[in-house]
């Protein structure tokens, strides 16, 4: 049964497509589908079937991701994160292409901003993870095949929402600048 469910607006673009199976290979626990003409009854339907906690709906804006609404069984919006830009993984790091066996937590760096730390929690109940403050990506001692997600303050007041990989400590994407973030939870 997984956790989440990922999937894109009606009317999408490749790069949205790509970004939703990015998603997918970095966030175990998660499905993916290609949502087609279904609307949001049966988007609800679909993830109350499927016993995942919620949606993960793509939505774009000039052929980029956008906005990344979290969407409950009863079709109501839990969450709404709005994005400035979105690298996919192939524009991070080319040379890792692997499935991860699993997600070691969300790690958010030592006295980040409120925000970050909203964006930390919500990540964290919807995977079914751990939140945990660090300084560095580096300084998660896991020794599995495994993604950690790492949210970071910008000087710019927006967050960083990228992954890296457990065991070799590199980024591997993608990389997620969130501008907003609205929790109707």
């Amino acid at each position: 049964m997984p956790n989440l469910l990922i999937t894109t607006s009606r009317k999408t673009s490749n790069r949205v497509r790509s970004f939703s199976r990015d998603l997918w290979a970095v966030l175990p626990g998660t499905e993916r589908f290609n949502r087609g003409g279904m609307g949001l009854t049966e988007l609800a339907a679909r993830v109350a079937q499927s016993g995942a906690k919620a949606a993960l709906v793509i939505s774009m804006w000039k052929g980029n991701p956008s906005i990344l609404s979290f969407k409950s069984s009863k079709g109501e919006e839990l969450v709404t994160i709005k994005i400035e830009s979105a690298k996919l993984r192939r524009e991070v790091n080319a040379n890792k292409k692997t499935r991860l066996v699993g997600t070691a937590g969300v790690f958010i760096k030592s006295g980040s901003h409120i925000k970050t730390r909203e964006l930390g929690l919500i990540l964290s109940s919807f995977l079914g993870i751990a939140m945990v403050e660090i300084a560095h990506p580096k300084d998660a001692l896991i020794e599995e095949n495994l993604s950690l997600i790492w949210l970071e303050d910008q000087p710019s007041g927006k967050i960083l929402w990228t992954h890296y990989h457990s065991t070799e400590r590199i980024e591997i994407g993608p990389r997620i600048k969130v501008t907003s973030i609205r929790s109707n939870v």
